[in-house]
């Protein structure tokens, strides 16, 4: 008799976090789930190299805007030419502070990927960013668990799932959904309160 069905359980509570490729493995997945159509406009906050964000700009084509958000110039100058070069035109990217959003416009949809644990303060940073959020908006936020016996070692790129939402419940904002499509990874949709 095996053992093997015990390997995941066990890694799980030793640490149920995931690792980049577990994010990176199903992009298409993601954005299917934020459910984008043709002209919106979202906020993608630390893109990153853009595997998300290109994907996100093709969605909202031909008329949408995907605002690429993030302290880094030369993160957002490649992304510029990845977006280039593929012929991707509804991508603008927008140098940010760390400790405040500023976006050009209001958006449908914040996309926060891998990000939220660099914040220095979430609940003031949300609390804030609903100005920039039009009527009807969410906020997706897809980060690593900070779960399990090994996490004071391995969890440095994540956040406990319970934290992200009572954070966001203190800056004004309810769960409308989770989705458990990414392997170590706790994936929300949250919505202002009226």
């Amino acid at each position: 008799m095996t053992l093997d069905w015990l390997a995941g359980p066990i890694r799980r509570w030793l640490y149920a976090g995931g690792t980049r490729q577990d994010r990176l493995r199903d992009p298409d997945a993601v954005i299917a789930v934020v459910d984008l159509r043709p002209g919106m406009v979202v906020g993608d906050l630390g893109p990153g190299a853009g595997h998300f964000t290109l994907r996100l700009a093709r969605a909202v084509e031909p008329n949408g805007v995907v605002y690429a958000l993030d302290a880094s110039r030369s993160t957002l100058d490649d992304l510029r030419h990845a977006a280039d070069d593929r012929g991707i035109t509804t991508l603008r990217t927008v140098q940010v502070r760390r400790d405040r959003l500023e976006i050009p416009e209001p958006v449908d949809l914040l996309f926060v990927s891998a990000t939220y644990h660099h914040l220095p303060e979430p609940r003031k940073y949300f609390s804030e960013a609903r100005t920039h959020l039009r009527p009807g908006a969410r906020v997706a936020i897809l980060e690593s668990r900070r779960e399990g016996l090994l996490v004071r070692w391995r969890g440095h790129h994540a956040s406990p799932p319970r934290r992200v939402q009572r954070e966001m419940a203190d800056a004004g904002y309810r769960l409308i959904e989770t989705h458990d499509i990414v392997r170590g990874y706790w994936f929300g949709l949250f919505e202002p309160d009226p």
